[in-house]
């Protein structure tokens, strides 16, 4: 009876610690905190073998990624790209913001392409490796929060070739959108500005948020200056209204036309009878008609320079025609941040206009 109810009592124990063991394990899990991505805005990790890397694969992608971004006076590029063996892709790496994963699927001893099919698994790569126009897929939070890994794929290094070179816009709007969430949450961190925004709203009948640190430079009825200053930079804003709705004032002349207007009424430094007009002599201005927020627009890009002085940086302006309200729709940002790179204080401002909204 002593032995059997010891074989029991052990037995129990037995079982018992499995059972514990077997919870702690699955509260670990449960427990394991996701660490949160790390890595500045437009910094993409790019993942493949280095025979691909170096070859034209690697060419045009580069073409591609870093490309100049339009229009700094110093040449930066649209990403800040950093190269990764697949070999030598580790724990570390893997909680990087953006990653983009490249892979010729019919190299089964490449890394990359073990990644991705590890990834996405066999129904997918059957799909990839019969269908010409799935090449790319992404996770979002993949191994990190505020994450996106994005897959890109073919059955052939020819095949991804093509697809690096066709399908680049496809991959730029999956991390564009990407770093816009993180842009806006850093642009905003410190919250909006309910005056600023009334103000808009009040002068010019929309909608546009402004943050907190911004504050007003000059303002009448239909002009508002907003300036911004950071630790290395100069931000501004100018909205600005002209009434009467005429199709000649949307050309690329009389947009450089009415920003030099404005700029040498508005803006001038401590040198005597300095102003701020457009500089196309040392890099062309950038010119696009697009849709901005849902309305035709013409986007000019570049750089200007203050007169009588030694002065410069980029700017960005949009002109949009407000048909309803008989008007021209003036809106423009441009950075002074000396030594300093341009692009990321340019995506502040694009961050900020994004946000336009015309009732």
């Amino acid at each position: 009876m002593n032995k059997k109810f010891l074989f029991l009592y052990s037995f129990g124990l037995f079982i018992l610690s499995i059972l514990i063991l077997s919870c702690s394990e699955n509260t670990k899990k449960r427990l394991e905190i996701t660490p949160m991505a790390y890595g500045s805005i437009d910094n993409i990790y790019m993942v493949c073998n280095e025979s691909l890397w170096m070859g034209a694969v690697g060419d045009s992608f580069r073409n591609q990624f870093e490309a100049l971004y339009p229009v700094t006076p110093q040449p930066e590029p649209l990403f800040d790209v950093r190269f990764i063996d697949a070999l030598k892709f580790n724990k570390v790496h893997r909680t990087h913001r953006a990653i983009i994963i490249l892979a010729d699927l019919s190299d089964k001893n490449d890394k990359a392409t073990e990644m991705i099919r590890t990834a996405l698994g066999n129904d997918k790569i059957q799909q990839a490796m019969t269908n010409r126009r799935y090449r790319i897929a992404f996770h979002k939070n993949r191994w990190a929060m505020g994450q996106v890994v994005v897959y890109w794929f073919a059955p052939n290094k020819a095949d991804l070739l093509e697809s690096v070179t066709k399908d680049y816009k496809q991959v730029t709007e999956i991390i564009n959108k990407l770093d816009a969430e993180t842009l806006s949450k850093q642009v905003y961190a410190e919250g909006q500005s309910p005056r600023l925004n009334d103000s808009i709203k009040n002068t010019f009948g929309f909608e546009m948020k402004i943050p907190s640190d911004f504050e007003i430079a000059y303002r009448d009825s239909n002009t508002i200056w907003l300036f911004e200053d950071r630790q290395k930079s100069s931000n501004n804003i100018l909205i600005h209204s002209i009434s009467g709705i005429d199709n000649k004032k949307m050309s690329k002349d009389s947009l450089i036309a009415i920003r030099n207007r404005l700029s040498k009424k508005y803006f001038s430094s401590w040198a005597e009878g300095s102003f701020m007009e457009v500089d196309d002599e040392n890099l062309p201005i950038y010119f696009s008609e697009m849709l901005f927020q849902d309305m035709r627009a013409l986007q000019a890009r570049g750089i200007w320079r203050m007169e009588k002085d030694f002065m410069g940086g980029p700017f960005a302006t949009y002109m949009l025609p407000d048909a309803k309200n008989n008007r021209i729709i003036f809106i423009d940002a441009f950075v002074y941040a000396p030594g300093q790179k341009k692009r990321p204080e340019m995506r502040r401002m694009d961050a900020i206009f994004s946000t336009f909204k015309l009732p």
